[in-house]
């Protein structure tokens, strides 16, 4: 279910200008595993969100698995303000794209579930791109490309547990406040150096 993702990475606000993923010094795929609370069964996500350099949410991709469970779902999210009735496609690398019904809006993203198989992730495990693609309300297609590096890795990895996660967005938020700081910093100096010019 999509409430999942955002109960463990919510995401807060979205923009479709922008559109291209930053770079980023940390993996761009994590896996984030939880007992679900209905079965008791380890419940797996492996993410990845892309954001813009300040740390606004613009989409995610995430593999859903539960232990013992061979369905397994890929997850979408995009920001709001897209065309609902066409939903939206994946693709990976120049494969076949398919698509992706939107299951629920809220504020700050639109979900939506495709179920998965075993070959379906041999491809991401295979693949070097993952774009997923919405139409914008004057019906363009917006792409939202993610890396497929480290996928493998991240899926077949050990989840990280609570206190890993917490860590790994404590150090996603300062490296984001120290973006700002130095953005900050430059846009003082510049307008030092143009008030001198003048």
């Amino acid at each position: 279910m999509a409430m999942a993702v955002v109960a463990l990475g919510a995401p807060v606000g979205a923009s479709a200008q922008d559109a291209a993923a930053p770079a980023a010094a940390e993996p761009a795929w994590a896996k984030l595993c939880n007992a679900d609370p209905a079965t008791g069964k380890e419940l797996c996500l492996t993410i990845q969100e892309i954001r813009a350099d300040t740390g606004q949410f613009i989409a995610s991709a995430t593999v859903r698995t539960i232990d013992g469970d061979a369905k397994k779902s890929l997850i979408t999210a995009v920001p709001p303000g897209m065309l609902l009735q066409p939903g939206l496609r994946v693709q990976i690398d120049d494969g076949e794209q398919q698509e992706v019904k939107y299951g629920i809006c809220f504020p700050n993203a639109c979900y939506g579930e495709l179920e998965i198989n075993d070959d379906f992730i041999g491809k991401l495990k295979a693949g070097g791109k993952l774009t997923l693609t919405t139409l914008n309300q004057q019906a363009k297609p917006v792409n939202f490309p993610m890396t497929l590096a480290g996928f493998t890795k991240a899926f077949d990895g050990k989840g990280l547990d609570q206190a890993a996660q917490q860590a790994r967005q404590s150090d996603l938020q300062d490296a984001l406040a120290r973006r700002a700081e130095n953005a900050r910093q430059k846009l003082i100096e510049q307008q030092q150096k143009e008030s001198g010019a003048n």
